[in-house]
């Protein structure tokens, strides 16, 4: 039996708008990542902002506006200082490393008769550091897209309360307290876990500087900054950190080899057992595997960007989930 296919007049034309649509959002693709990532930073300090906001000056409330621009200037010092003292010395201290790794790795004595051709898994540390070198200028080529992005983040703090309440009017008057509330949530969430995080990137990294300086490890400064970054990226950070500090421990003597791996341990039950329990609380409440598989998804799509923002994304969209399900108590 034969049968025929109507399509209307209409199925083609919204067909034909849907790929239009997925098409201008394909192009507009970094500018879209851009507001999300505005987004993102604008919930991280929406906490600050109605912390100063609490504060009198004169007899009289900070206004909202003065408190975003203190807030964000309170961001910006720290960025400042961050490149300015903290940034020279992990990249020269890194470009050493690197070009003396594959003398390092040579090094490396193994038990038995096992023998790894290091120069072949190394080719060229000069490639790599020139790498490194591109990918340096290529961070300061992009200082105007970073300004950019905090200018964005700024326009919109001081404008969040006005697209809160346009976004919430968007919804049926018996949603909106529903919407209302799952913005504090994510708000209040998302805020707690940024301020858990660059505190607990702060102890790893003083911990780190401390323990490498006493044993005295090679380009301590370097892998201490690296061990505090790699912090941001749960479970998958702290190993590599520790496997590159290890490395180089190892290169020096096998002492301050064991001394490196036993510093790392006695740090990450540090952090396991007090640090993120006392710190963190509850604010993600994530299985590891769940952990685990938002960073791989986020790292495949975006990188290491996505990496370290694959926690806080997931977190506004278990909310959002609970919320839609009416599973949030």
């Amino acid at each position: 039996m034969n049968k025929e296919i109507v399509i209307s007049v209409k199925t083609i034309f919204v067909t034909l708008l849907a790929l239009l649509g997925i098409y201008v959002i394909y192009k507009l693709g970094p500018i879209i990542g851009i507001l999300f990532i505005a987004t993102l930073i604008v919930i991280s300090m929406e906490s600050a902002v109605k912390y100063f906001t609490r504060l009198t000056l004169f007899n009289k409330p900070l206004s909202r506006g003065a408190a975003v621009i203190i807030s964000y200037l309170i961001l910006t010092a720290i960025l400042i200082g961050v490149v300015t003292f903290i940034v020279p010395p992990v990249v020269s201290e890194s470009q050493k490393m690197i070009v003396n790794l594959s003398s390092i790795m040579r090094n490396i004595t193994l038990p038995g008769n096992l023998e790894l051709n290091f120069s072949e898994l190394i080719p060229q540390a000069s490639k790599v550091t020139t790498g490194i070198l591109s990918a340096t200028v290529s961070v300061f080529t992009n200082v105007a897209a970073f300004i950019s992005l905090i200018i964005i983040s700024i326009y919109m703090s001081l404008d969040w309360l006005n697209i809160k309440k346009n976004f919430i009017g968007i919804f049926p008057d018996k949603m909106e307290e529903t919407v209302e509330e799952t913005f504090e949530e994510i708000e209040k969430s998302v805020g707690a876990w940024v301020r858990g995080e660059l505190l607990l990137m702060l102890v790893i990294g003083l911990a780190s500087f401390v323990g490498l300086a006493i044993l005295g490890i090679k380009y301590f400064v370097a892998l201490a900054i690296v061990a505090g970054i790699a912090e941001a990226i749960p479970m998958i950070g702290p190993v590599i950190s520790g496997i590159l500090a290890g490395i180089v421990g190892f290169t020096e003597s096998p002492i301050k080899g064991i001394g490196v791996v036993v510093l790392f341990i006695l740090i990450q039950q540090l952090e396991n057992n007090i640090l993120v329990p006392k710190v963190m609380g509850r604010v993600s409440g994530f299985r590891p595997l769940m952990v685990l598989i938002a960073l791989l998804v986020g790292s495949h799509f975006f990188g290491i960007v996505g990496a370290i923002c694959a926690m806080p994304v997931t977190m506004i969209g278990t909310i959002i989930l609970k919320r839609y399900l009416g599973l949030s108590k």
